[in-house]
């Protein structure tokens, strides 16, 4: 048996974030599983957003000269993040999924991966999982339609045949599709649908963020006295 790993897929704009991924990140590492993200850099950016949430009321356009000197300084010792960074901001959804298939084949082998995903990370992650024997997606807040858009049926028709394990945790006021879509769309019977109190931001209170992390925990099969 090799390593269990969790591999973190981000939303389009991940820099809204930084709170929901401090939560998560400071919880995963109590577990015995080992994290990789779609980003490169992305547990030194990690470090960064930790660090400076030891200063209160840092201004925005601080963090942002933070985010881009940390990016550079990662990017001059590892030269492929600028190119990267460069296509990230520009790939298609079919295109980051074939990105994010090619990385997970390279980290696959005997090792157990469960991807912890976030909005337009969880739609990429589950149109690769089935080809990839991925032990569970969990997506937090699923972009089932754009709130600006009409209905594109390739954002979900795929989650009718999904057979990979997959838990949607989708806000009750999301945006991007809230309670109605239990009723909406055809969802396989291996994906599960859990509610909480936010919209598509996920801002939860202490409450509901008990129960996301404790429903990740039964899906790693980690007890927090271990």
């Amino acid at each position: 048996m090799g390593n269990k790993i969790i591999y973190l897929t981000e939303r389009d704009n991940w820099q809204k974030d930084n709170a929901l991924n401090n939560i998560l990140i400071n919880h995963l590492k109590k577990t015995p599983y080992e994290i990789q993200w779609e980003d490169p850099a992305g547990e030194l950016l990690y470090r960064l957003r930790s660090f400076e949430n030891k200063f209160d009321g840092l201004p925005r356009f601080v963090r942002n000269i933070n985010l881009r000197v940390t990016q550079l300084l990662y990017g001059l010792f590892h030269w492929n993040y600028f190119a990267y960074l460069s296509t990230r901001r520009n790939l298609s959804i079919e295109l980051r999924a074939g990105k994010l298939k090619e990385r997970l084949l390279k980290i696959s082998g005997n090792n157990e991966i469960v991807i912890l995903s976030r909005s337009a990370g969880g739609r990429c992650s589950s149109l690769i999982a089935d080809e990839l024997h991925i032990k569970h997606i969990i997506c937090l807040s699923y972009p089932f339609k754009h709130p600006d858009k009409g209905n594109e049926p390739e954002r979900y028709l795929h989650l009718a045949n999904l057979q990979t394990p997959m838990l949607i945790v989708q806000g009750d006021k999301d945006e991007y599709g809230g309670l109605e879509v239990r009723d909406k769309y055809r969802l396989s019977p291996s994906v599960e649908l859990f509610f909480v109190d936010t919209n598509h931001d996920f801002n939860l209170h202490e409450k509901d963020w008990n129960k996301v992390l404790a429903k990740i925990n039964a899906i790693i099969e980690w007890e927090p006295n271990e």
